[in-house]
């Protein structure tokens, strides 16, 4: 027998039950306790709501390995062209420079050598060009006397000291006195000259001065017989 109530209670429960079915999960537990009784029935009802969030799936968070790039940089690196004898350029630009040199000039060897270091070149080269320029040292020392002897009256002991100042060896100084074609008593002569034009010089001063530039007692007593 369906009392009333307990029909009102089966249409809450059965309410219940829909509303749980549209929104899940919640659970709904209705416990009846029915005591007969022809006056009063008795009724304990009692709900239980469980509400739980569901779960959101784990989202898979594996990180993919990072591809490290490394990029290697080069740095060009100059190297000087060699010729096929495995010379390098600046060797063979320093044989050149001594061929110009020689060509123009009467450079004692070690006189070259210097004056391709005054142009920059690395000892190694320097030596390189005059080791391999093909030239006559002692005919250098000969052409560097006539030189000087064109612009200035040198005794020939002072055109030998001359020579050996400019780095020819005592033979090739030797040399280019021995040949080149000077009047040592002419020279002597143009060079009182000059100490004159500077200088008042008393004869026996003149002469003192003579005998020290490297002139011989004859070729000063000739200036002074001269002048």
């Amino acid at each position: 027998m369906v009392t009333p109530l307990r029909a009102g209670i089966l249409l809450a429960a059965t309410s219940l039950t829909l509303a749980s079915c549209a929104s899940e999960p919640e659970i709904v537990t209705v416990t009846e306790t029915v005591t007969a009784s022809p006056e009063k029935s008795t009724v304990t009802s009692t709900r239980s709501t469980t509400s739980s969030a569901t779960p959101e799936p784990a989202t898979d968070t594996a990180t993919e390995p990072r591809e490290t790039t490394t990029e290697t940089t080069t740095t060009p690196t100059t190297t000087r062209a060699a010729a096929a004898d495995g010379t390098p350029r600046e060797f063979r630009a320093a044989v050149d420079k001594a061929v110009s040199y020689n060509s123009t000039s009467g450079f004692s060897k070690q006189g070259l050598y210097e004056q391709l270091l005054y142009e920059g070149f690395p000892e190694a080269a320097a030596q390189y060009g005059v080791d391999n320029v093909s030239a006559d040292w002692s005919n250098n020392a000969l052409r560097t006397a006539e030189s000087y002897n064109s612009m200035s009256g040198f005794s020939r002991q002072g055109l030998h000291d001359q020579l050996i100042y400019e780095g020819f060896t005592a033979e090739q100084a030797q040399y280019g006195v021995n040949n080149v074609q000077a009047d040592w008593s002419a020279n002597a002569l143009r060079t009182a000259n000059s100490y004159l034009q500077t200088s008042a010089f008393s004869d026996a001063g003149l002469y003192d001065q003579l005998l020290y530039e490297g002139f011989t007692p004859e070729q000063a007593s000739y200036a002074l017989a001269n002048l």
